[in-house]
């Protein structure tokens, strides 16, 4: 197990490597003068070219591109994402100020589409090929079929313009997090009942639900202690990734709330051509996706004795 996570975190090391070029490639090569925008955050419109390049030479622009990618990527190894370009706050303290609005709505929303997943996929599987099933299927597959921002647009003019029943943004208060979870949880709940109901059936055929079956276990008994721990490790597999991706910031639906997430401060940094704080953003998220994956795994194994991460794996 050891040597598995050890080889993970060398995979990830890679991953996060590889991040960090194409990231810092693509703004490199992003359309416009970065010192240029930097110039007139700090000075205004009416700029003058010795002012801009003050700013060039202050932040290191006019340097080659490899050294510019070095001299960031030395200050990153040591937990130094620099500073705004914009207004010069510190970039690790920007994330982190944002990362609990982001995990309070990543587990909200999660939870929200465990809580409709599970349970839906259950029953659609004991009772398969009937209405229910068939009303459990279509369901999940309108979950699935609808964006996230229609959804959430959707949401907001009939419970906040139409009903008046809840706020259509801002943060701060159970009311605030309603919509954007219902939001982000449907639409996830829909991919998880399918799959809970695919794992369930196929648990369902196994031959120890046959041999529990024929020594005259109750269904109920065979449900909780045989089936339902097999047919649950793909759906806490796929979880983890989705929190993985909600806890990277989900933009779409955090831009549409006005949620203070690191989605939105990332659009908001990229509107803003902020390049740095772009950077820290895309990183930050790469590095948080792969560690729960890698938490996911080895939970996993965990879970399941089955399993053994060996030198192989």
């Amino acid at each position: 197990m050891w040597n598995y996570i050890a080889k993970r975190l060398l995979l990830i090391s890679v991953v996060i490597f590889g991040v960090t070029l194409v990231t810092f490639s693509a703004m490199y090569l992003a359309p416009g003068d970065p010192a240029e925008v930097i110039a007139f955050a700090r000075y205004g419109q009416d700029l003058s070219f010795e002012q801009i390049e003050a700013v060039r030479e202050a932040e290191g622009l006019d340097s080659p591109a490899h050294v510019q990618y070095l001299n960031w990527l030395g200050h990153v190894l040591h937990l130094d994402f620099g500073k705004s370009v914009i207004n010069s706050d510190d970039i690790l303290e920007e994330i982190l100020r944002c990362l609990p609005a982001t995990a309070e709505l990543a587990l909200a929303s999660l939870l929200l589409s465990l809580a409709i997943a599970i349970p839906a996929g259950i029953v659609s599987a004991l009772r398969q090929n009937t209405l229910l099933d068939s009303a459990c299927v279509f369901t999940s597959l309108l979950g699935v079929s609808i964006p996230n921002f229609w959804l959430g647009l959707l949401l907001i003019w009939l419970f906040a313009l139409k009903l008046h029943m809840l706020p259509s943004f801002g943060y701060g208060t159970l009311d605030n997090l309603v919509l954007p979870t219902l939001t982000l949880g449907t639409s996830m709940a829909g991919v998880t009942t399918r799959l809970t109901r695919s794992s369930m059936l196929e648990v369902l055929k196994q031959e120890y639900i046959v041999a529990a079956r024929a020594k005259g276990l109750d269904e109920r008994t065979i449900l909780i202690r045989h089936a339902l721990k097999n047919a649950l490790l793909p759906v806490l597999t796929f979880s983890g990734m989705q929190l993985g991706y909600l806890l990277g910031g989900a933009v779409i639906v955090e831009t549409i709330f006005s949620w203070p997430g690191l989605g939105m401060l990332l659009v908001d940094s990229i509107f803003a051509r902020d390049f740095a704080l772009v950077q820290g953003c895309v990183l930050f998220i790469a590095v948080l996706f792969s560690l729960s994956n890698l938490a996911v795994d080895i939970l996993y194994a965990v879970l399941d004795p089955r399993i053994r991460y060996g030198k192989h794996d």
